[in-house]
């Protein structure tokens, strides 16, 4: 991308520099808004915090540290710190730098032209990113956000490490309010548009379910005409936003277009065939839960509707292909991660979130381990569960709710932390015939102290919380 470019896409003024320089060094998208990590050859960008931070604070620094540009919003900053010593200097003036990372983000995505797939959900999104793009890469160069950039923010930083050579970009949007991902999708600009599950997640924010499936359903919104939508046929909210748009439909029940026709749990994996409109993929998938299903429809759903850009006119992937793909889906670090303690003591870790849906199917994960890592036989199911966090009103409900489902369950031992986890325990005995063993404590630090003394050999354990719980400090403990 040259300033001139970038100018075009910002709707910027330029300060300094030449039009034809090429921003980023070495890399096309190479922009940064950290001072303090900057490579040699970057741009940087200065962003306006939501606090008192402001990035035109740090534009000394950035320069000292070797940028080659800046796209900056307060022009009286960058003529005091930058303007009078680096004349020379690529300087570029927007409106606001944090809506020009977006613009530039779109620029490059039509200069290089990748297919595109934005993803969203309330769960199951991260996990059907790396799946789609494993599935992806198995054929092509695959673009997919690192760490969990999927924010206003996050997202261009993502593009920003396109090059040329991707084919394929696999970008997961996440929402914190209305309007959000719709600001998404018109920087993505999808080829494809997937909507994994929707469910109570960021009520706090939303209020109600339905006000979080019309903002899941955004992600339609910067669709391409001849876009396609993945989502669950199950859903109630599917037929309700579809519409006129082409769409591809998953889900267990046979009148979505891809769904199961023959499954079977075997060794820890379940060996099942999809019916698709592309034909048979018949594969065996890591897991064993429900979840793990679903989550594989719609990776293939959306894998049989690549449609990738070459020389030679348009490729895409077999269903035969597929299949191979989805045999090594990557397992995520934090995400139902399997794990066994020095003590022998098997862990179940997902910790990075925790909603009603997400826990119902991680308790339903536990539920179905019979077998430990070493071959022996489980001795006891334990769960040590935190609050969920941003339900809204509703919170203690949906807490009750899955105390109520852990009674159902082959629970042996439940431990729970917080406030709201303390209902999941309350709710768990009220509805058990004798008081489950475990206890209740207010602090993960807590918790942390007291678990060599409550978990043992043959036990196989699910921790589960909110990320704000930081449950990670259990895995510090000697137990």
């Amino acid at each position: 991308m040259t300033l001139a470019e970038i100018a075009d896409a910002t709707d910027g003024k330029i300060l300094a520099g030449s039009p034809s320089v090429f921003a980023g060094g070495e890399r096309p998208g190479g922009i940064s808004i950290d001072s303090r990590s900057i490579d040699r050859g970057e741009w940087f960008v200065a962003l306006k915090g939501k606090t008192d931070r402001d990035g035109h604070e740090f534009l000394c620094n950035a320069v000292g540290r070797g940028a080659a540009g800046l796209i900056v919003s307060n022009r009286d900053e960058y003529a005091i710190k930058v303007g009078e010593s680096y004349p020379d200097l690529p300087a570029l003036l927007v409106s606001d730098t944090t809506i020009a990372l977006g613009d530039i983000a779109r620029a490059m995505l039509e200069k290089f032209n990748p297919c595109v797939i934005a993803i969203t959900g309330t769960v199951g999104k991260t996990s059907v990113k790396e799946n789609v793009a494993h599935i992806a890469s198995t054929r092509w160069p695959v673009l997919k956000n690192r760490h969990n950039w999927n924010t206003e923010i996050g997202l261009p930083l993502t593009i920003f490490d396109l090059t040329p050579t991707h084919r394929v970009a696999v970008l997961e949007c996440a929402s914190r309010g209305e309007g959000q991902i719709r600001y998404l999708s018109m920087i993505a600009r999808p080829h494809i548009a997937v909507i994994t599950a929707i469910g109570p997640g960021h009520l706090s924010e939303f209020g109600t379910i339905d006000d979080v499936a019309k903002a899941k359903w955004e992600i339609v919104d910067g669709l391409r005409d001849n876009g396609v939508v993945v989502a669950n046929g199950d859903s109630p909210w599917t037929k309700e936003f579809r519409g006129s748009r082409t769409i591809t439909t998953f889900g267990s029940g046979n009148t979505n277009d891809v769904h199961p026709i023959d499954t079977n749990v075997i060794d820890g994996k379940i060996r099942c065939t999809f019916e698709t409109p592309s034909g048979n993929i018949e594969t065996t998938i890591p897991g064993t839960t429900y979840a793990d299903l679903i989550n594989a429809l719609c990776s293939a759903a959306c894998a049989i509707n690549f449609e990738i850009v070459s020389d030679g006119g348009s490729e895409s992937i077999s269903p035969e292909e597929i299949g191979e793909a989805l045999k090594t889906l990557p397992s995520i670090p934090g995400r139902m991660e399997r794990m066994t303690r020095p003590s022998g003591i098997d862990v179940i870790f997902d910790a990075y979130n925790s909603n009603p849906i997400s826990l119902a199917n991680a308790l339903e994960a536990l539920a179905s381990v019979s077998k430990l890592s070493d071959g022996s036989e489980v001795r006891r199911h334990v769960a040590i569960l935190g609050d969920m966090l941003e339900l809204g009103e509703f919170e203690e409900e949906y807490h009750r709710e899955a105390g109520r489902h852990i009674a159902d369950l082959p629970v042996d031992c439940l431990i729970t932390v917080g406030r709201l986890a303390g209902l999941i325990r309350e709710s768990a005995n009220n509805e058990s015939e004798q008081e489950i063993e475990g206890e209740h404590f207010e602090t993960t630090e807590e918790c942390a102290k007291a678990l060599k003394s409550l978990l043992r050999v043959g036990d196989v354990v699910l921790i589960k919380a909110s990320r704000s719980l930081t449950f990670e400090r259990l895995l510090d403990t000697d137990w």
